[in-house]
């Protein structure tokens, strides 16, 4: 009966770990996918910049503070944005890996933990038979 509890304990855990790394996972594709969206919006930002520079260029005007303060305002504020996405993806990756941590130390000390093992009426320790490794799909 033990047993099946462990296996028990054991299935659960697995299937823990196995939703901690799926929300993991999902938060970072998020944030990466929100990384992408900024720098394609700083991309089009240094087009538009290009093309003011480049009008004020062949028209010989002084350039336009006004003109290219809100385009520069507009790349800064990607830049930050993109900073603090990768921030919260390592603050997640930190936070995830920690949590695997404190299960890997559990798992070893589970593994290390001396049980004693039940003796025959003859004195012998019976033999336990190894569970059938499982393949991974």
């Amino acid at each position: 009966m033990a047993s099946m509890d462990n296996i028990k304990d054991k299935a659960n855990a697995a299937a823990q770990t196995a939703a901690k790394a799926a929300k993991y996972v999902a938060l970072a594709s998020k944030k990466r996918l929100e990384i992408v969206k900024e720098q394609e919006k700083i991309r089009r930002n240094y087009a538009k910049l290009g093309k003011v520079y480049y009008k004020d260029y062949v028209t010989d005007e002084e350039p336009d503070e006004a003109e290219y303060k809100p385009i520069c305002e507009e790349i800064s504020v990607s830049f930050r944005r993109i900073n603090e996405l990768r921030e919260e993806i390592a603050e997640a990756k930190a936070e995830y890996n920690g949590d695997n941590a404190a299960e890997d130390e559990e798992d070893e000390a589970d593994i290390f933990a001396l049980e004693e093992a039940p003796v025959s009426s003859e004195g012998e320790t019976p033999v336990e038979e190894a569970p059938a490794e499982e393949t991974a799909e």
